[in-house]
């Protein structure tokens, strides 16, 4: 089965949705909530993760860890050729304090999360880091103040 490419039923978008709402949950839990018993549950799961559609990730509070500071870059280069975005997306992978890496059409290329301690840390994240990046025209940042809505997944 191709990742990501399968039909869902109304089933399966009910165990994402709940999934969604408290990943928490137990297994039995799930079940009964979506009419199942645990063992078919279990196979729905498997193969929802199999395929890609569910993938198993933590959300992290960032003060909790030491990030006071985090940002919104967007990212113009200098050419929009497929080698030279290959190597952007590769350098910035390697960079623990970009958490998230969009291609995007627009006004620019790259939109990029960074998280960091500080103001101190961002400044040396783009005066050492990404100065080094020869194929980066511009840099934008758009800083974070707060997160009042954060959802995982999508709407179904």
């Amino acid at each position: 089965m191709e990742r990501g490419k399968m039909e869902l039923d109304a089933i399966d978008r009910r165990i994402i949705r709940l999934l969604v709402e408290d990943a928490s949950r137990s297994n039995n839990e799930l079940a009964q909530k979506v009419g199942l018993s645990p063992a078919p549950l279990s196979r729905r799961l498997a193969r929802l993760y199999s395929a890609g559609v569910v993938r198993q990730t933590v959300v992290v509070d960032p003060r909790a860890t030491g990030i006071g500071f985090q940002a919104f870059v967007e990212v113009t280069l200098e050419r929009t050729a497929s080698k030279v975005g290959q190597r952007f997306i590769e350098l910035v992978s390697r960079m623990p304090e970009v958490v998230e890496c969009h291609t995007v059409a627009g006004d620019f290329d790259f939109l990029l999360k960074i998280a960091v301690r500080d103001v101190a840390d961002y400044k040396r994240l783009l005066w050492s880091e990404f100065e080094q990046i020869a194929e980066i025209k511009t840099l934008r940042s758009t800083i974070l103040l707060d997160s009042p809505k954060m959802k995982a997944g999508v709407a179904l």
